[in-house]
């Protein structure tokens, strides 16, 4: 999704960032790994406001940029052929493709192996992968889901509703007004630190619905390492 493209000066420098605004109640700042600049604003924030927002934060937005210098370009579409990498809760998987009557995938050591009716058509080995994928993403979530809110000094009063696992677009989960869990269902190729990291953040809003210093200060004595795994995270699957 793309948005309107803004401007703001930084000293000799000029900041460039992506403008969309949703019904969200608070404006977020966000750095891609390719270094793009994304801003999700409220529909009826001022655009004066939103430019005095990004100067506040351009210090960060640079540090940020400077951060994901270090790191390779994003890998190229994938193909769905064999040999190919892919990713498993961090975990570097190769794809093993066979001819069969009978359709499905499995992990077996350093493989991801595919049996399918189609062994050629990236298309039927795409849809079987990402079905593995989200059948593992809803067996994992539920798992971390359990181990994470006894992190809380209270677990009964942070334990959601539900959980629902779905495709995301620009964000890697949210809490819903009705206290249920949204994760991405892109997650299942991040490590586990970074799994929970999105979850323990989450987890927060339900006490904290937005980004205010008491909860980053609740994110922080839950997990003290979170920036660290925010960035590893965005490293690997931005």
């Amino acid at each position: 999704m793309s948005g309107d493209v803004h401007s703001i000066a930084y000293g000799s420098q000029k900041i460039q960032f992506e403008l969309h605004r949703t019904n969200r109640r608070t404006l977020a700042i966000h750095v891609h790994p390719d270094k793009r600049v994304e801003v999700v604003a409220p529909m009826k924030s001022e655009i004066s406001k939103i430019y005095e927002k990004v100067k506040k934060r351009a210090k960060w937005i640079k540090t940020q940029q400077i951060y994901f210098d270090q790191f390779p370009p994003k890998a190229p579409e994938r193909k769905y052929v064999s040999g190919e990498n892919h990713r498993y809760l961090g975990r570097q998987l190769r794809l093993k493709i066979r001819r069969d009557i009978l359709c499905g995938v499995k992990l077996s050591g350093q493989f991801l192996l595919v049996s399918a009716h189609y062994p050629n058509n990236p298309k039927h080995i795409k849809e079987l992968t990402d079905d593995w994928f989200k059948e593992r993403a809803r067996c994992k979530f539920k798992e971390r889901l359990s181990l994470c809110v006894e992190k809380f000094p209270n677990a009964k009063k942070f334990m959601p509703h539900g959980m629902i696992i779905r495709h995301l677009s620009n964000r890697w989960g949210s809490m819903t007004a009705t206290r249920r869990l949204v994760l991405n269902t892109k997650l299942v190729h991040a490590p586990v630190a970074c799994i929970d990291y999105v979850i323990i953040h989450e987890l927060c809003h339900i006490q904290c619905p937005n980004h205010s210093p008491k909860f980053w200060k609740l994110l922080t004595s839950i997990l003290p390492e979170w920036q660290k795994r925010k960035n590893k995270l965005e490293m690997l699957l931005s």
